[in-house]
Order: structure tokens, then C-alpha cells, then sequence
């Protein structure tokens, strides 16, 4: 019997389409199965970059593993964390930081590395918080906060940069406008400022005018320029009055003619920070015209040119990083925010609208070239942020790249109406981008950075060195310093704390001096008190004090909150409060007793003492 080619042709269709849908397209789970291979980080393997991502209103910043994008620790900052014992307790010197500088939440967005030629030195990390004018910095030795300073003069603290090469100074922009002397009587136009800030002090060293609203920052990397994305240059108060004028700018500040102005005594010193007027330092401070409202503004890493991204114009603009004259603007796609760089003279550049990422080539861009687009890359939902790895500093590592998403939808299982955030890891290593991967975050990134783990390798530490005020082992003690003031040395070890049991009285308050003896790594032990509200989270070596009230009569036990040995759950104390009017005497470490030889006002000495 004969059969038509084209009958052969349509059943051998069917057949592989029967194939495809039974077993999946083969092209497309060979493409899966490479993808989570170049993400796979086999266990007891380590990742080869260290993310930091902004917490957004979490106050705290993620630290996350590249490739595999798991979350390895959280940094927390301008927010009380239980889980780290992290400024819970009312007299805890963190909290009462926070409270001084603004307040027990923040809103953290633009992370920034600390650099040296041009590259990052794992010494520091910086943090803003957009919502109470303050920044951070984090020591990347042992993760953790050491300074939080308010700025003054100064409201919404959002973009900031590290004056490169060599981290000359941190810039922080202040975006919402206010009266130059911050009175609300004044009746002349809001204006915004640029603090500069001394990275090793945290102080600021002087801020200079800018009017308008100051967006995102970065700099030139020979330490020249400042740049930031201004909107609202008619400085209106609402929406209808903020978009008039069809052009906002890109400011660029002169550094070292700001700092030769400031040590020739022309700032206007107030709240105690010299403030620069540009139209009093003519030369500081030039404003680059842009299409209207700007967001990102990034300089490649050649530090050839600033491009600042359109936002509601579907171009870039391209500014020659020497002569402040814009060079091209070309259109890249619908809603441009931010961009970054690979190491073959590459920008990525984020599309809000189109929820792409556009690769176009910068010297085509410059030249006029009609193929100065290389490739885009669909992400999941509005895309804000994006960062390559190493594609903030001068010398970009050319193979991934991290879109920060900010919607989620139908990514993950749903978990009620608050979703998590979506980041999506992008290969970039070749000349088209290829998705490998996508995982949820706490809410909220907005930006992120990195560092190579063989930098950190070398700087991270796991234990502490104790510290002056460290207790030692056999030096522990309960001591009254007054009539009502105890204060109990301690050290904790696994399933041990020393003492184990201590008494004070009603009214009393306690300064409780605990330190970590392990001398090995992961060895965390905590401390909690119920119904004191005190949580402290102690890693090897860490010393902690803290005073609080010792509350009504009874018996507190305090416990080891970490996990620590087979014996963890017998690793506890207690805690007894006496009435105020109580005449019982214990021995040992039940009684609180005099420093040997002192003569306290109103308390008894005790056999002890003699």
C-alpha cells in the first residue's frame, strides 16, 4: 500500500510531540539540567561570591552565596533582632543607638563596599537608612555593625558611593528637600544637600546645596566627581508642581574644589557641618541636563563616562566622565533604571516597564552605531536594581549578574498576601545571557554588591579576641557596688555558666558582665532571662554587658538560647530576687557581696569580704 510523504511527515510530528509532551523537550532539560549545574554548590562546598543585599524596610542587610544564592546570614542594623541578640533589651547600648540616631527600624537600600585601587578590600561595608538620615558601617572581619551616625542636616539618606579609588570619603545624598536653615518659617525655596562623610571617623566633613531631589549616587574613579541623579528641579511640593520642566539633571561635584572652598572657611556652618553654597563656589557643583526624572547614574569601570538612566524615557544618557558633556542617548527600552558593567566594555541596564535586561555595547552606544544592542534577557515581573558581580568597581568579573525584582508573582508557594521578593541570577559570561536560577528573599532588596570569597577568606575571623573587659575563667564573681547595685561577672562555656545560680533584691540593679571563653569556632552561646526581656547571643570570645532592673521577688532561670552540646537543655541558672526587706544571708554564689576591702554606704559586710 502506498503512503504520502506527507502522511509519513505528520504522523513521525505527532509521534515527537506525543515524545515532548510525555517527557519534555530534551533541549530544554539539557538547558535546565546546565543551568542548575552552574548554580549547584555540592554540600560542604562553598560558594565562590559573597552578596550583600540591601534589607530594605527590614533595616538589616542579606548576605547571600553566589551561585547557589542561598541566604547565609542576615546583618541586622537599624532593627532589634532577637535571633542575634541584637539591641532587644531597653538598656542595651545597640538600642539605645538606635533610639539616639532615630529610631528601632530602618530602611536600608544602597550597599557599598569599601575600596582600594579601585577594587573592594573586604574592610568595610556601608548602609543607608533612607527613613531617619542615618548610615552604617558594617566591619567585614566579623559582620557586624561598629558605627551608625546620623546625618545633619540632612532628610531621606538614599543614594551613597564610596569616593574612589581609595575610599576618600562616603557620599550620601539627601533626597527629600527642606528649608536651608530647616525651619518650617522659612518661606524661600526647600533644597536638598550631598554629605561627605570621612569613612575611618563616620564624621561628616562637609555637605554642599543642591536643588531639587537627590536621587541615586556614584563616582568618578579618579576621586574627581561626585554624581547624582536630581529630580524635581522646580522644586515643587507636589506631584502636579514636581513636572513641569521637561529635563531634571545629573549634579557633579567637584571634590577637591568643595574641600578647597570648605578649608578656605566658605561653608555656612550649621549643626555644626560646613554647607556649601554653589551659587557662593562657583565651579563646585554642575548640573548636567537629563531627560525628567532620572534614577540610576553609574560610571564605567574604566571611569571613561557616567550613564544615568532615563526612568521615564526609554534612553540612557551617556556623559563623559572628564568633561561633563553628554556624548549619546540612546534608547535602550521602556522604563531604564540602573545599569552595570561585565568586563568587555558591556552595560546591562534594567527595564522597569519591559521587565528586561538589555545588554548593549558602550563604544557602539558612543559612536552612533545602529548595533549597539547585543542581547535582552526577559525577568520575571518589574525588575529595579540590577548589579553584575564586580561591575560597581573598576574591575568587573564578567560572569554574572543579579536582577532585583520587585514583584513576585506565581514564583513561589503562595504565602498570603505579603510575597516574598524574587531575585533572578543571569549568566553573562558569553554573548548571549542565559537565566540560571531564581530565589526568594525577605522583603525588601533593593540593591546589592559583591566580593570575591578568597578576599574575605583571609579577613573574616569566627572567634573574637576578648576583649579588656573580657572575664576570665576563674575570675568570675558576684559583687554588691552599692545599696542597690549588684554586678555578677560570668562566663559561659559549653553547658556550663559560671556562677551558676546568683541572689540580689528587689530593686536592685544588676550589671550583668558575661563573656564567650570557647576559643573555638560556632561554639555561640546565649544568655535569656524571662520576664526581663534580655536576649544576648554571645559568639567565642565576645563579651557583652548590660544592666537591667532585677524585678519583683522570685526565681529566674536563664538559659543557653544556641545550641551547643548534648547537654544544652541543662545549661541554665537562676536568677533569685529577694524582697527588698529580706535579712536571708547565702554563701558562695548566692550572695552579692562587697568588692574585698571597700565600704559600701548602707550595705552589710559579710564574713566574704574579710
Amino acid at each position: 500500500m502506498n503512503r504520502h510523504p506527507w502522511l509519513l511527515v505528520a504522523a513521525s510530528v505527532l509521534v515527537t510531540l506525543g515524545l515532548v509532551h510525555t517527557m519534555g523537550c530534551g533541549a530544554t532539560r539539557s538547558a535546565r539540567s546546565l543551568a542548575a549545574e552552574k548554580v549547584y554548590v555540592a554540600p560542604g562546598e562553598l560558594d565562590k561570591y559573597y552578596g550583600f543585599l540591601s534589607g530594605g524596610q527590614s533595616g538589616s542587610v542579606f548576605v547571600i552565596g553566589v551561585p547557589s544564592g542561598r541566604l547565609i546570614r542576615e546583618i541586622p542594623i537599624f532593627e532589634p533582632r532577637a535571633a542575634y541578640g541584637y539591641a532587644v533589651h531597653e538598656n542595651d547600648p545597640r538600642r539605645q543607638l538606635l533610639l539616639a540616631t532615630g529610631a528601632l527600624w530602618g530602611d536600608t537600600h544602597h550597599p557599598m563596599l569599601s575600596e582600594t585601587k579601585g577594587i573592594p578590600d573586604g574592610k568595610y561595608l556601608f548602609i543607608n537608612d533612607l527613613a531617619n538620615a542615618r548610615v552604617a558601617r558594617v566591619r567585614l572581619d566579623y559582620f557586624e555593625a561598629d558605627r551608625i551616625v546620623k546625618i545633619p542636616n540632612l532628610q531621606g539618606a538614599h543614594g551613597i558611593a564610596v569616593v574612589s579609588p581609595d575610599t576618600h570619603l562616603l557620599v550620601v545624598n539627601g533626597e527629600f528637600e527642606q528649608p536651608t536653615d530647616g525651619l518650617v518659617t522659612n518661606p524661600a525655596p526647600y533644597t536638598s544637600v550631598v554629605a561627605f562623610l570621612d569613612p575611618e571617623s563616620m564624621e561628616v566633613k562637609f555637605q554642599v546645596r543642591v536643588d531639587g531631589n537627590l536621587d541615586i549616587a556614584d563616582t568618578s574613579k579618579d576621586g574627581r566627581y561626585s554624581f547624582s541623579t536630581v529630580y524635581n528641579l522646580e522644586q515643587g511640593r507636589d506631584m502636579g508642581s514636581m513636572i513641569q520642566y521637561d529635563r531634571d539633571a545629573v549634579a557633579a561635584i567637584d571634590i577637591p574644589a568643595a574641600e578647597k572652598a570648605v578649608a578656605a572657611g566658605k561653608g555656612h556652618v550649621r549643626n555644626g557641618v560646613p554647607i556649601l553654597d554653589p551659587a557662593e563656589n562657583p565651579g563646585v557643583l554642575t548640573l548636567i541636563p537629563v531627560p525628567k526624572n532620572p534614577h540610576g547614574v553609574n560610571v564605567t569601570p574604566d571611569g571613561r563616562y557616567v550613564i544615568a538612566a532615563g526612568k521615564l524615557s526609554p534612553t540612557v544618557t551617556i556623559i563623559d566622565a572628564h568633561t561633563l558633556k553628554i556624548v549619546a542617548e540612546p534608547e535602550v527600552g521602556l522604563g531604564p533604571l540602573h545599569t552595570t558593567f561585565d568586563d568587555r566594555g558591556n552595560a546591562f541596564t534594567s527595564l522597569f516597564l519591559d521587565s528586561q535586561v538589555v545588554k548593549w555595547n558602550i563604544d557602539k552606544a558612543v559612536k552612533g552605531a545602529s548595533d549597539y544592542i547585543v542581547d535582552r534577557i526577559n525577568v520575571h515581573y518589574n525588575i529595579g536594581h540590577l548589579q553584575a558581580v564586580g561591575g560597581d568597581t573598576m574591575h568587573p568579573y564578567g560572569d554574572y549578574l543579579l536582577a532585583l525584582n520587585k514583584l513576585s508573582k506565581d514564583q513561589y508557594l503562595p504565602v498570603g498576601p505579603d510575597m516574598p521578593e524574587n531575585q533572578e541570577l543571569i549568566d553573562i559570561s558569553g554573548e548571549k545571557m542565559k537565566m540560571l536560577a531564581s530565589f526568594p528573599t525577605p522583603p525588601e532588596p533593593h540593591d546589592a554588591t559583591f566580593v570575591p570569597a578568597a578576599l574575605l577568606k583571609t579577613i573574616t575571623k569566627q572567634t573574637y579576641a576578648p576583649a579588656d573587659d573580657a572575664v576570665k575563667a576563674g575570675q568570675e564573681k558576684v559583687v554588691r557596688t552599692g545599696p542597690h547595685a549588684v554586678t555578677v561577672d560570668m562566663t559561659l562555656i559549653r553547658s556550663a555558666y559560671t556562677p551558676d545560680s546568683f541572689q540580689v533584691k528587689e530593686g536592685d540593679q544588676v550589671t550583668l558582665r558575661v563573656t564567650n571563653v570557647e576559643t573555638i569556632r560556632d561554639m555561640i552561646h546565649g544568655f535569656a532571662l524571662p520576664d526581663h526581656n534580655l536576649n544576648i547571643a554571645l559568639p567565642p570570645g565576645y563579651t557583652k554587658t548590660i544592666t537591667f532592673d532585677a524585678g519583683k521577688p522570685g526565681v529566674y532561670w536563664y538559659y543557653c538560647t544556641n545550641f551547643c552540646s548534648a547537654l544544652h537543655l541543662e545549661m541554665r541558672g537562676r536568677m533569685l530576687v529577694q524582697p527588698k526587706d529580706s535579712t536571708v544571708v547565702l554563701t558562695d554564689w548566692h550572695a552579692a557581696e562587697n568588692v574585698k576591702g571597700q565600704t559600701v554606704p548602707g550595705v552589710p559586710s559579710t564574713g566574704a569580704n574579710k
